[in-house]
């Protein structure tokens, strides 16, 4: 999954922590921020003054935010005092402070970057104080390096993915228009505006040198999203210059993602007074189709904050607010419900489940099939006999692999497993009912047969009253001669499919899930189904049937799903 936030520094503080704990171990999952860096208020203005660059700090908010949320305890706390204090230098001994830090902190190798900022004759119009250490070498390697470098450079330092991305490389200057006509020129004091009698209502840019337009690979990243989140943010610093700045919203316009824009818990400096209805209204002024997104309301926020109305996709959920902050996994759990259109698993009567790399990975290892275990678990702790497994798999496999947990024959497993090529139901290991449509008719043992005499393969018929022969190993080019041949010789009257990695399945032609799924009476329930090839082979006909789908990519993803189905 290509996910996208487009937001500020603080914006989407809960929303990384959240997906880095809900994705874990996900590798799959490529996560990017885009953001602008207007902000020229406190040491960040100044940095940017004496560097003629853009502003650093919600590049580095996100940096060390990302850092700590991976980290967490096991962070470096050299790395944290570098990113996080703020310090009040002597006028005239300021470089000498900052080199006795960077030393102290073992990061000498940013001494020579910090001598030629203070070298700068801009450097000795300003005070020094209530400064980040940070941003003073983030600026300067800004202005020697770029910025792409100097970003991927500190990433990399941090051992965290190079995720935040500039919507232009403009050295811009914002300022904001009020309902009266002001002009408030200055970003600092936008956001501390504070005035509801005099709204802002529109934003307009200063380009100090040349511009050079929009950023390309944001707007690749956008067109090749899966799912764009509009996080919260200061709505007139962070968020609409963004999407205002040389028309960037037309790219979030044009992507095919999934869209969900995520209101404020509580007013900011700059939009007192501004209710989520109001917000819309400026999101339509500049320019962003909202008949595109879902926006998403928590119901912990503040009243004027949750309003909605009829003409646009609004959605609450409760998403926790802590001094104006989202719970982290409340937040993410919500987005990622609306993303694969999900309801929470009470809201299902049956959910139902593939087995093969979907809930276990064929070949699981260490902490594949550590993932492998927890999603077992969860389905059967949280879910049930809610659950229901169908799997052309033997029971016998499917027992070998779960008994390290619920012990043989799995007496203490709760839900519901079809397995033995879909054919016979198992409760408690114990079998309770059976298919007779799927027994191998005549013919399809005739064809084993002569597959034995011609062609010596290694043949093992499944269940008691065989309802699957499997055959292998084989290498690709057999297997398709081998279904080849089913083709010609018998047409559609043998079931005969590739499987795994090296078999090859012979079954009874009507054998599909979709059988039982009618032959549960699943008809009129609420029915989920997931798997991982769900528009081809053998689930493809019961996912048709099933009230919501989704496919998965792998047993990670299934592992999120179930997360996101037990909730808290």
């Amino acid at each position: 999954m290509k996910l996208v936030i487009i937001s500020g520094g603080s914006g989407n503080d809960a929303l990384i922590k959240g997906v880095e704990k809900l994705f874990v171990g996900n590798e799959k999952v490529d996560v990017k921020v885009i953001v602008n860096a207007y902000d020229n208020g406190k040491s960040t203005g100044v940095c940017r003054a004496i560097t003629n660059t853009l502003g650093v700090s919600d590049i580095r908010k996100n940096h060390s935010r990302l850092y700590k949320a991976i980290y967490g305890d096991h962070c470096d706390k050299n790395l944290l005092e570098f990113y996080c204090e703020r310090y009040n230098f002597p006028k005239g001994k300021e470089l000498e402070n900052v080199l006795n830090l960077l030393e102290n902190w073992n990061m000498s190798e940013y001494k020579d970057y910090a001598i030629r900022f203070f070298a700068r004759p801009e450097a000795k119009s300003y005070e020094f104080n209530d400064f980040s250490v940070s941003n003073i070498i983030y600026s300067e390697m800004y202005s020697e390096l770029g910025y792409e470098k100097t970003n991927k450079h500190f990433c990399d330092r941090m051992n965290i993915p190079d995720f935040v991305v500039l919507n232009s490389f403009d050295n811009l200057f914002v300022k904001a228009e009020t309902q009266s006509g002001k002009i408030i020129s200055d970003e600092g004091e936008i956001v501390c505006w504070n005035n509801p009698d005099d709204k802002i209502v529109k934003m307009h840019y200063d380009v100090k040198n040349k511009s050079v337009g929009l950023n390309p690979y944001a707007l690749k990243l956008l067109d090749e999203a899966d799912f764009i989140v509009i996080s919260t943010g200061t709505f007139w610093s962070s968020i609409q210059p963004t999407l205002d700045y040389l028309d960037f919203y037309k790219f979030v316009n044009a992507s095919k993602a999934k869209k969900v824009w995520v209101m404020n818990n509580e007013e900011d400096g700059d939009s007192f007074g501004v209710t989520s209805i109001d917000f819309a209204k400026y999101m339509e002024q500049t320019g962003l189709d909202l008949s595109d997104f879902t926006i998403l309301l928590n119901s912990d926020a503040r009243d004027s904050l949750k309003m909605k109305n009829d003409k646009y996709n609004f959605v609450i959920k409760s998403m926790g607010n802590t001094k104006g902050k989202h719970d982290g996994d409340k937040y993410v759990k919500a987005l990622f419900q609306i993303y694969y259109g999900l309801e929470n698993a009470n809201n299902y009567d049956k959910i139902i489940f593939d087995f093969d790399d979907t809930i276990w990975a064929r070949n699981a290892k260490n902490d594949i099939e550590k993932t492998s275990l927890e999603n077992v678990k969860m389905i059967n702790d949280y879910l049930g006999d809610k659950a229901v497994i169908i799997s052309g798999n033997s029971f016998h496999s499917i027992d070998t692999k779960l008994n390290k947990v619920y012990g043989d024959n799995l007496k203490n497993f709760n839900s519901s497993i079809w397995a033995d090529a879909n054919s016979t139901l198992y409760k408690h290991g114990k079998q309770t009912d059976f298919i007779n449509e799927f027994v191998i008719d005549d013919k399809c043992k005739k064809f084993v047969e002569e597959l034995k005499n011609k062609y010596a393969l290694n043949i093992e018929g499944v269940g008691v009253k065989v309802v699957n022969y499997k055959i292998k190993p084989l290498t690709q080019l057999e297997r398709k001669l081998l279904v080849d041949l089913a083709k010609e010789k018998y047409a559609d009257a043998i079931n005969c499919k590739i499987t795994g990695k090296t078999t090859v399945d012979i079954l009874s032609p009507n054998n599909n899930k979709s059988v039982v799924f009618k032959h549960c009476n699943y008809d009129n329930l609420n029915t989920l189904f997931i798997g991982d090839e769900i528009n081809e082979g053998n689930d493809e006909s019961i996912s048709k049937l099933c009230t919501k789908s989704i496919e998965v990519n792998d047993i990670n993803e299934t592992n999120t799903l179930l997360k996101l189905l037990i909730g808290d």
